[in-house]
């Protein structure tokens, strides 16, 4: 199963996130839901990295992605990115609720 872990600062914006574990839906190459995840939070990353670089910290292993934003630094702007992603995740958990989890603690 793939768990996504968002956290919201204070003000509700989302300040950090974290992606973990495999989907196995089918075998790998043929995971339409591991491609459907990767694809979008993929994308939001390469939006932060380009349009709001400053204070984005991000870490990448296999099968693991954590991204966090430091206090301060375009929390708003970056906010726009990150609950456009989580509108996505959503959409695929709801179609794929034994596959996805997104966790908001």
């Amino acid at each position: 199963m793939i768990t996504i872990t968002i956290v919201h600062d204070d003000n509700r914006k989302i300040v950090e996130f974290l992606v973990t574990g495999h989907a196995d839906y089918k075998n790998k190459g043929d995971d339409i839901v591991c491609a459907a995840v990767s694809a979008v939070v993929q994308t939001a990353v390469e939006g932060l990295k380009r349009y709001l670089p400053e204070g984005i910290h991000l870490k990448k292993e296999k099968g693991i992605l954590h991204l966090s934003i430091t206090k301060g630094a375009n929390i708003y702007e970056s906010s726009i990115i990150l609950e456009t992603m989580l509108l996505g995740l959503k959409r695929i958990e709801e179609n794929y609720q034994e596959y996805v989890r997104i966790v908001m603690p």
